[in-house]
């Protein structure tokens, strides 16, 4: 079981840090311990990882894997819906404990703050469109708008690759319905969440090959060692035990859970 509140965060974590120097808030593991209570940041917009639950609060990939953690942790878990931007900034102001909101590991965030050892689910970054479409590549679509979430590495992915029309939106969600409504001629994102949704009935194929492979961490404060070591040795123990690769299957249909062979 987990509780949840949504949190518009942008405001506050910027005042938190501005008075904090912005500097990062290492959270110690005997203190959540002491509290019962790991609070877990994720976005509970980017289906099948994190999304709304009929029966209210959030379900989804992340979810499990948060759930599982603070189990073999020994305790309860407090998940915290967050636009993805605003995610590192908490952490490091010691709003969450941790994140697992499918982040990869970028240098800049890397600045900021520590990941887990391992990846706790492999993917690919995979282009979209319509099923009209004509497209077969991102060269084939110089020129023409393609959609990204806010604050996701697909947004660095485009401008490394020479796109120089790059709409942002929200969250996959908005971004699939303006593909629909042909605000962009395709949307990047993760292969598994495209590959998902077209199972739920939104109409676009995959374009092109993979841009690249991603790979998705844990997120902790800087200088939080018995955190850090309880969280990688949990997800140590779900990888051997087969936990992973059960929640891969349930939520996206294959084991991600380990790199693609």
């Amino acid at each position: 079981m987990f509780k949840i509140r949504k949190a518009h965060l942008l405001t506050s974590l910027s005042l938190s840090l501005l008075l904090t120097g912005g500097l990062a808030h290492a959270t110690d593991l005997a203190q959540i311990k002491q509290k019962g209570v790991m609070t877990v940041a994720m976005s509970g917009e980017y289906p099948p990882f994190s999304q709304p639950s009929l029966k209210g609060g959030l379900e989804g990939f992340d979810v499990d894997v948060a759930n599982e953690l603070g189990k073999r942790l020994g305790v309860k878990v407090n998940v915290v819906k967050t636009e993805f931007p605003s995610i590192i900034a908490g952490i490091q102001a010691g709003v969450f404990d941790l994140a697992v909101a499918s982040q990869s590991k970028t240098p800049e965030r890397a600045k900021a703050v520590d990941f887990s050892e391992e990846p706790y689910y492999y993917d690919g970054v995979q282009l979209f469109a319509p099923l009209s479409s004509k497209a077969t590549s991102l060269a084939s679509l110089k020129g023409q708008p393609v959609g990204v979430a806010l604050g996701t590495i697909f947004e660095k992915a485009l401008k490394d690759k020479g796109h120089d029309k790059i709409v942002s939106y929200s969250g996959e969600q908005e971004g699939f319905l303006a593909l629909g409504a042909g605000r962009v001629q395709a949307f990047l994102t993760e292969k598994s969440v495209g590959a998902v949704a077209i199972k739920n009935g939104i109409k676009m194929k995959p374009i092109g090959p993979v841009l690249l492979s991603d790979e998705t961490y844990v997120t902790f404060a800087k200088n939080s060692p018995a955190l850090a070591a309880a969280v990688n040795k949990a997800l140590d123990d779900m990888r051997a035990d087969g936990t992973l690769k059960k929640i891969s299957q349930k939520w996206v249909g294959l084991d991600i859970s380990v790199p693609a062979k």
